[in-house]
């Protein structure tokens, strides 16, 4: 009898953490992960991708490439090497979100839907089609 009393003991202090536990607040706030991935023969590129919240129900999810200067794969025939220059791309996708029960749902204006976990510590986390863990920190 003493051992269900406890559990539900327990059960009810649960619940009541879970109904008092804070919801995060997205509005107005830009979340980002910056990802660095070798390339042979050019170097370091770096992805930066975000989520800005632009109010209660809109974001924009985006990523920005960095590749630097590096040299050409071949030699030309007076034995220099040409330098390929730095470039930058970069892409904006425009959807709503809602949330509930630690999950973010992103759904774009084209219909795709990509979910993102709010975990302990104030990270969201997604995993990409080809099984990258992207773990985004609040910036702004």
């Amino acid at each position: 009898m003493k051992t269900l009393g406890v559990v539900a003991a327990m059960a009810a202090l649960f619940s009541c953490c879970v109904m008092n536990a804070k919801e995060p607040v997205f509005k107005n706030t830009e979340w980002v992960f910056i990802e660095k991935m070798f390339v042979a023969d050019a170097g370091t590129m770096t992805i930066t991708h975000s989520l800005k919240f632009t109010s209660d129900k809109d974001v924009e999810v985006g990523w920005k490439s960095y590749m630097p200067a590096h040299p050409q794969m071949y030699m030309n025939p007076d034995g220099t090497v040409d330098t390929v220059p730095a470039s930058e791309s970069e892409a904006v996708e425009n959807g709503t979100y809602v949330y509930k029960k630690g999950k973010l749902t992103v759904t774009f204006e084209d219909g795709s839907v990509r979910e993102y976990e709010f975990i302990e510590g104030g990270m969201l986390v997604s995993e990409t089609s080809y099984g990258v863990k992207l773990l985004f920190e609040k910036s702004k």
